[in-house]
């Protein structure tokens, strides 16, 4: 299912979509790209990432082909994962690339912002979604206070994986535990405490 929201400038939460072609729509105003591929298990954590990416060897082609992405990182991240909360930090920072980017969640749930002239759009990427950002489009990621997920990324030779240099501090949106909450409180399906 596809969950995209609006934030204004202020960080402020405006509108709610969860519709596949809303999501699609949205992001491709922005010149990014979202979709969903299979969800099979990504095989064991201490599997080779080769052994991983011919057994996905399709689909790799395919973002190569269609986004130039010829480098990939697997990137596994657990709740009692000591460094989560450095690299959190740095995530949370709006970042650019020089090239194209594409995040591919294998296990888990990733929150992707992307700076959009009037705000921000949230993706809300699953298991088998996809979201590609184009060079210059300014965006920043959370998987949550204690993340279980499973992410390759796949980037442009030379476009670089880590925080980029010119990324500016956390704009103030919520964070992947807090926007989950507001969609289930939207949604009438908030936890009853």
């Amino acid at each position: 299912m596809g969950v995209l929201v609006a934030f204004d400038a202020q960080a402020n939460w405006a509108e709610t979509h969860v519709c596949d072609s809303l999501l699609l729509g949205s992001v491709e105003r922005l010149g990014a790209a979202w979709g969903r591929s299979k969800v099979e298990s990504p095989g064991p954590t201490d599997a080779a990432l080769a052994a991983l990416l011919d057994s996905r060897r399709d689909e790799v082609a395919e973002f190569g082909a269609r986004f130039g992405t010829g480098s990939v990182e697997r990137i596994r991240l657990l709740p009692e994962a000591a460094h989560w909360p450095e690299r959190r930090r740095d995530w949370r920072r709006l970042d650019a690339r020089d090239g194209w980017v594409v995040h591919w969640v294998l296990e888990g749930t990733l929150l992707v912002y992307l700076q959009a002239a009037s705000g921000y759009l949230a993706v809300l990427c699953e298991a088998g979604e996809w979201l590609a950002i184009p060079a210059g489009l300014l965006h920043l990621r959370d998987a949550g206070e204690a993340p279980e997920l499973d992410l390759l990324v796949l980037s442009q030779p030379g476009a670089g994986i880590g925080p980029a240099p010119h990324g500016q501090g956390d704009a103030g949106l919520p964070s992947l535990d807090e926007f989950v909450d507001t969609m289930l409180e939207l949604t009438g399906h908030a936890a009853d405490e």
